[in-house]
Protein backbone atom coordinates (compact mmCIF):
# COMPACT_ATOMS: atom_id res chain seq x y z
CA UNK A 1 0.00 0.00 0.00
CA UNK A 2 1.24 3.47 -0.59
CA UNK A 3 0.91 6.34 1.31
CA UNK A 4 -1.37 9.43 0.30
CA UNK A 5 2.63 11.75 0.95
CA UNK A 6 4.59 8.91 -0.75
CA UNK A 7 2.15 8.97 -3.86
CA UNK A 8 2.15 12.96 -3.80
CA UNK A 9 6.07 12.71 -4.53
CA UNK A 10 5.35 10.05 -7.28
CA UNK A 11 3.03 12.19 -8.94
CA UNK A 12 5.37 15.45 -8.64
CA UNK A 13 8.31 13.18 -10.04
CA UNK A 14 5.76 12.91 -12.96
CA UNK A 15 5.08 16.24 -13.54
CA UNK A 16 8.76 17.88 -12.86
CA UNK A 17 9.70 15.20 -15.45
CA UNK A 18 7.29 16.03 -18.47
CA UNK A 19 5.37 12.53 -18.41
CA UNK A 20 1.74 12.87 -19.42
CA UNK A 21 -1.14 10.93 -18.34
CA UNK A 22 -3.52 9.44 -20.07
CA UNK A 23 -6.87 7.12 -19.72
CA UNK A 24 -7.36 3.86 -20.65
CA UNK A 25 -9.61 4.62 -23.07
CA UNK A 26 -6.89 7.22 -24.69
CA UNK A 27 -4.10 4.60 -24.82
CA UNK A 28 -6.34 1.57 -26.18
CA UNK A 29 -7.36 4.45 -29.11
CA UNK A 30 -3.62 4.81 -30.00
CA UNK A 31 -3.18 1.17 -29.99
CA UNK A 32 -6.02 0.26 -32.04
CA UNK A 33 -5.27 2.92 -34.58
CA UNK A 34 -1.42 2.30 -34.65
CA UNK A 35 -0.04 5.30 -33.23
CA UNK A 36 2.67 4.98 -30.90
CA UNK A 37 1.87 6.83 -28.06
CA UNK A 38 3.98 9.92 -27.64
CA UNK A 39 7.25 9.84 -25.37
CA UNK A 40 6.47 10.22 -21.77
CA UNK A 41 2.46 8.99 -21.83
CA UNK A 42 1.60 7.12 -18.70
CA UNK A 43 -1.25 5.36 -17.55
CA UNK A 44 -1.99 5.51 -13.71
CA UNK A 45 -4.50 2.95 -12.58
CA UNK A 46 -6.24 1.88 -9.11
CA UNK A 47 -7.84 -1.50 -8.93
CA UNK A 48 -10.91 -2.54 -6.68
CA UNK A 49 -13.11 0.92 -5.93
CA UNK A 50 -12.17 1.29 -2.61
CA UNK A 51 -12.96 4.43 -0.62
CA UNK A 52 -9.75 5.19 0.17
CA UNK A 53 -9.32 6.30 -3.09
CA UNK A 54 -11.38 9.27 -2.97
CA UNK A 55 -9.48 10.57 0.16
CA UNK A 56 -5.92 9.51 -0.37
CA UNK A 57 -5.36 9.59 -4.00
CA UNK A 58 -7.88 11.53 -5.68
CA UNK A 59 -6.84 15.05 -3.90
CA UNK A 60 -3.58 14.36 -5.46
CA UNK A 61 -4.00 13.50 -9.13
CA UNK A 62 -7.09 16.80 -8.75
CA UNK A 63 -3.69 18.85 -7.57
CA UNK A 64 -1.82 17.87 -10.88
CA UNK A 65 -4.38 17.50 -12.93
CA UNK A 66 -4.03 13.88 -13.62
CA UNK A 67 -6.13 11.64 -15.16
CA UNK A 68 -6.32 8.39 -13.95
CA UNK A 69 -8.40 4.97 -14.27
CA UNK A 70 -10.42 3.16 -11.65
CA UNK A 71 -11.09 -0.65 -12.16
CA UNK A 72 -13.96 -1.30 -9.75
CA UNK A 73 -15.00 -4.47 -8.63
CA UNK A 74 -19.05 -4.16 -9.19
CA UNK A 75 -20.84 -6.79 -6.44
CA UNK A 76 -19.01 -4.64 -3.74
CA UNK A 77 -19.99 -1.32 -4.74
CA UNK A 78 -21.54 0.52 -1.65
CA UNK A 79 -20.17 -2.83 0.61
CA UNK A 80 -17.03 -3.98 1.54
CA UNK A 81 -14.19 -5.42 0.61
CA UNK A 82 -14.94 -9.03 1.25
CA UNK A 83 -12.84 -10.82 -1.00
CA UNK A 84 -9.92 -9.32 1.52
CA UNK A 85 -11.48 -11.25 4.57
CA UNK A 86 -8.45 -13.85 4.20
CA UNK A 87 -5.56 -11.19 4.82
CA UNK A 88 -7.64 -9.65 7.78
CA UNK A 89 -9.18 -6.23 5.50
CA UNK A 90 -12.69 -7.69 4.54
CA UNK A 91 -14.25 -4.60 5.91
CA UNK A 92 -12.90 -2.43 4.32
CA UNK A 93 -15.21 0.33 2.99
CA UNK A 94 -16.10 1.01 -1.52
CA UNK A 95 -17.05 3.45 -3.10
CA UNK A 96 -20.60 3.71 -3.45
CA UNK A 97 -22.78 4.55 -6.66
CA UNK A 98 -23.13 8.16 -6.59
CA UNK A 99 -19.53 8.66 -5.45
CA UNK A 100 -18.59 6.54 -8.73
CA UNK A 101 -20.64 8.93 -11.22
CA UNK A 102 -19.21 12.11 -9.64
CA UNK A 103 -15.62 10.59 -10.31
CA UNK A 104 -16.55 10.80 -13.87
CA UNK A 105 -16.96 14.70 -13.78
CA UNK A 106 -13.29 14.64 -11.45
CA UNK A 107 -10.89 13.16 -14.35
CA UNK A 108 -11.49 9.57 -13.35
CA UNK A 109 -12.14 6.31 -15.98
CA UNK A 110 -14.24 3.72 -14.16
CA UNK A 111 -13.12 0.55 -15.44
CA UNK A 112 -14.49 -2.97 -15.17
CA UNK A 113 -12.69 -5.84 -12.08
CA UNK A 114 -14.68 -8.55 -12.12
CA UNK A 115 -18.07 -9.02 -9.55
CA UNK A 116 -16.59 -10.74 -7.06
CA UNK A 117 -12.88 -10.75 -7.57
CA UNK A 118 -11.95 -14.44 -8.64
CA UNK A 119 -8.77 -15.88 -10.09
CA UNK A 120 -10.30 -15.76 -13.54
CA UNK A 121 -8.39 -19.02 -14.76
CA UNK A 122 -8.76 -21.15 -11.62
CA UNK A 123 -13.05 -20.39 -13.04
CA UNK A 124 -14.86 -22.61 -15.42
CA UNK A 125 -15.18 -20.98 -18.52
CA UNK A 126 -18.77 -20.01 -17.95
CA UNK A 127 -18.09 -18.95 -14.71
CA UNK A 128 -15.30 -16.46 -15.57
CA UNK A 129 -17.46 -15.25 -18.47
CA UNK A 130 -20.64 -14.78 -16.15
CA UNK A 131 -17.91 -13.43 -13.59
CA UNK A 132 -16.85 -10.86 -16.79
CA UNK A 133 -20.41 -9.34 -18.00
CA UNK A 134 -22.05 -9.30 -14.90
CA UNK A 135 -19.55 -6.74 -14.02
CA UNK A 136 -19.60 -4.88 -17.15
CA UNK A 137 -23.29 -4.66 -17.19
CA UNK A 138 -23.49 -3.50 -13.77
CA UNK A 139 -21.00 -1.06 -14.08
CA UNK A 140 -22.77 0.25 -17.25
CA UNK A 141 -26.03 0.13 -15.50
CA UNK A 142 -24.98 2.24 -12.45
CA UNK A 143 -22.91 4.83 -14.30
CA UNK A 144 -24.94 5.58 -17.43
CA UNK A 145 -21.71 5.04 -19.67
CA UNK A 146 -19.57 2.48 -21.78
CA UNK A 147 -17.44 0.64 -19.89
CA UNK A 148 -14.47 -0.42 -22.34
CA UNK A 149 -11.15 -1.07 -20.02
CA UNK A 150 -10.83 -4.00 -17.77
CA UNK A 151 -8.32 -5.83 -15.44
CA UNK A 152 -8.22 -9.37 -14.50
CA UNK A 153 -8.21 -9.40 -10.54
CA UNK A 154 -4.81 -10.78 -9.38
CA UNK A 155 -3.10 -10.37 -13.42
CA UNK A 156 -4.64 -13.58 -14.00
CA UNK A 157 -6.09 -14.92 -17.38
CA UNK A 158 -5.83 -17.43 -20.03
CA UNK A 159 -5.86 -16.70 -23.74
CA UNK A 160 -9.33 -17.82 -23.99
CA UNK A 161 -10.33 -15.64 -21.14
CA UNK A 162 -8.38 -12.72 -23.10
CA UNK A 163 -10.64 -13.46 -26.33
CA UNK A 164 -13.75 -13.15 -24.68
CA UNK A 165 -13.30 -9.78 -23.23
CA UNK A 166 -12.06 -8.43 -26.36
CA UNK A 167 -15.28 -10.35 -27.91
CA UNK A 168 -17.89 -8.63 -25.79
CA UNK A 169 -16.89 -4.83 -26.87
CA UNK A 170 -13.97 -4.20 -23.81
CA UNK A 171 -11.19 -1.93 -25.78
CA UNK A 172 -8.01 -2.68 -23.62
CA UNK A 173 -7.60 -4.86 -20.55
CA UNK A 174 -4.52 -4.93 -18.04
CA UNK A 175 -2.90 -7.70 -16.26
CA UNK A 176 0.59 -6.93 -13.49
CA UNK A 177 3.80 -8.32 -14.83
CA UNK A 178 5.40 -5.41 -13.28
CA UNK A 179 7.49 -4.88 -16.16
CA UNK A 180 7.29 -2.21 -19.31
CA UNK A 181 5.05 -2.43 -21.98
CA UNK A 182 6.11 -2.26 -25.36
CA UNK A 183 3.79 -1.09 -28.36
CA UNK A 184 3.70 -4.66 -29.32
CA UNK A 185 1.81 -5.75 -26.67
CA UNK A 186 -1.32 -7.39 -27.08
CA UNK A 187 -3.71 -4.77 -26.42
CA UNK A 188 -6.11 -7.70 -23.91
CA UNK A 189 -2.65 -8.22 -21.92
CA UNK A 190 -1.25 -4.37 -21.12
CA UNK A 191 1.27 -4.43 -18.25
CA UNK A 192 1.24 -2.99 -15.53
CA UNK A 193 3.94 -1.97 -12.57
CA UNK A 194 3.17 -2.25 -8.96
CA UNK A 195 3.86 0.67 -7.10
CA UNK A 196 5.64 0.92 -3.36
CA UNK A 197 5.79 3.03 -0.49
CA UNK A 198 9.63 3.06 -0.46
CA UNK A 199 9.96 3.47 -4.09
CA UNK A 200 11.85 7.20 -3.96
CA UNK A 201 12.71 9.17 -6.65
CA UNK A 202 15.79 7.50 -7.74
CA UNK A 203 13.90 3.86 -8.20
CA UNK A 204 11.23 5.91 -10.38
CA UNK A 205 14.00 7.16 -12.87
CA UNK A 206 15.11 3.62 -13.19
CA UNK A 207 12.06 2.51 -13.18
CA UNK A 208 10.31 4.78 -16.08
CA UNK A 209 14.18 4.70 -17.99
CA UNK A 210 13.44 0.93 -18.51
CA UNK A 211 17.07 0.63 -16.75
CA UNK A 212 15.72 -1.30 -13.90
CA UNK A 213 12.77 -3.48 -15.84
CA UNK A 214 12.11 -5.78 -18.74
CA UNK A 215 10.22 -5.43 -21.15
CA UNK A 216 6.78 -7.83 -20.67
CA UNK A 217 7.05 -11.13 -21.56
CA UNK A 218 4.25 -13.01 -23.08
CA UNK A 219 1.19 -13.74 -21.21
CA UNK A 220 1.47 -17.59 -21.67
CA UNK A 221 4.89 -18.51 -21.46
CA UNK A 222 5.71 -21.59 -19.46
CA UNK A 223 6.08 -20.40 -16.29
CA UNK A 224 3.42 -18.56 -16.36
CA UNK A 225 1.40 -21.68 -17.12
CA UNK A 226 3.57 -23.47 -14.55
CA UNK A 227 2.18 -21.18 -11.87
CA UNK A 228 -1.29 -21.29 -13.11
CA UNK A 229 -0.94 -25.17 -12.39
CA UNK A 230 0.26 -25.00 -8.48
CA UNK A 231 -2.42 -22.28 -7.87
CA UNK A 232 -4.71 -24.71 -9.72
CA UNK A 233 -3.66 -27.97 -6.72
CA UNK A 234 -3.82 -25.38 -4.06
CA UNK A 235 -6.75 -24.23 -5.16
CA UNK A 236 -8.51 -28.01 -5.15
CA UNK A 237 -6.80 -29.49 -2.11
CA UNK A 238 -8.44 -25.99 -0.26
CA UNK A 239 -11.69 -26.66 -1.46
CA UNK A 240 -11.75 -30.65 -0.21
CA UNK A 241 -10.13 -29.65 3.19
Amino acid sequence: MVSPKRFARQMAYLAKNGYRPVSASTLAACRAAGTPPRPGTVLITFDDGLRDFVTGALPILKRFGFPATLFVVSGHVGGTSRWLSNIGEGERPMLNWTELRELGEQGVQCGAHTSSHPQLDLLSPAAAADEIVRSKSALEDGLGKPIDAFAYPHGYATAAIRRFVKDIGFTSAFRVANALSSPEEDRFALSRITMREDMDDNEMARLLSGRTLRVAPPPDRLVALGWRLVRRLHHGLGMRA
